[in-house]
């Protein structure tokens, strides 16, 4: 698999330690979405490696319609391995996560040592995937559920993880596609219908609230203000969510010290000392 597929940090597992923890985190997208995702590589690919864990990361999609996206996304997969297309028509809150999820034990139960926790996140979330296996790290690996608890501080009995990001253990991903009558449970959004589908099935059990370290972008040239989801970036981020667009992305990926890399060359200046820190 790619970079991004494989650990989504650079290369092949840890062999100096042995793996004890396996996350499949899927990343909702669309197929005309292809700067998104060749950012979402580049960015993932430039992250430290996680310890002692295995993060293999996907592209998920609906069936590809138009005819220039069924060549292009075929390419991708050929050149990253890193695309899963379910069988279901593109969509936002009617049943695409049920696709993914009630998919992935199918998919991917045979591949080896089968996965601890799957997860599903949007395109314009970035997690920092070290963080986010230590974060699961000596957590229940049954009826497990991780993620934001939205609405934050509210209702304890109606939060459900903000779509953002959330990891479930994989006997939750294999529970729901033992239940097929989850398909046409959805009168809300998507998110929502997921941790009430936990509640009715006895499955929200070891519920993780990772508070305050996902969170969605926030700078001091936005106009609005920091509340309980919305902050600064901090050191120990699991997930940044709403990089809407390139600026947010740069900022936050470079606080990230992602572009600690860059060598001096004769052959480029870039000046990354005079920038804005968010």
């Amino acid at each position: 698999a790619s970079a991004v597929g494989r650990l989504a940090a650079g290369g092949s597992p840890p062999t100096d330690e042995a793996v004890d923890l396996r996350l499949l985190m899927g990343i909702v997208t669309t197929p005309s979405t292809y700067e998104r995702r060749a950012l979402l590589r580049l960015a993932y690919s430039l992250q430290p490696r996680p310890v002692r864990a295995v993060v293999d990361v996907r592209f998920v999609m609906c069936r590809i319609e138009r005819e220039e996206d069924r060549i292009l996304v075929a390419l991708e997969i050929i050149a990253h391995g890193d695309v899963v297309v379910l069988n279901c028509t593109e969509n936002m809150n009617d049943g695409k996560t049920y696709a993914y999820f009630s998919a992935v034990p199918g998919l991917f139960a045979g591949d080896g040592e089968r996965y601890d926790y799957v997860g599903k996140t949007d395109d314009d979330t970035y997690y920092r995937v070290a963080a986010l296996a230590e974060s699961l790290r000596g957590k229940a690996r049954r009826d497990a559920y991780q993620g934001y608890l939205t609405p934050c501080h509210w209702l304890p009995e109606k939060q459900y993880m903000s779509g953002m990001g959330y990891v479930v253990s994989w006997d939750v991903a294999e529970w729901i596609a033992a239940t097929p009558e989850l398909r046409d449970d959805h009168n809300d959004w998507e998110d929502v219908n997921f941790g009430g589908w936990l509640r009715k099935g006895g499955r929200y059990k070891n519920v993780y609230n990772e508070e305050p370290r996902m969170y969605d972008y926030w700078d001091r040239e936005m106009a609005t203000d920091v509340n309980c989801f919305r902050h600064e970036h901090i050191a120990d981020t699991v997930a940044v969510h709403k990089l809407k667009d390139r600026l947010k992305w740069a900022r936050t990926l470079h606080f990230f010290n992602a572009t600690q890399g860059l060598k001096p060359s004769k052959l480029y200046h870039v000046d990354l000392q005079n920038v804005y820190h968010v």
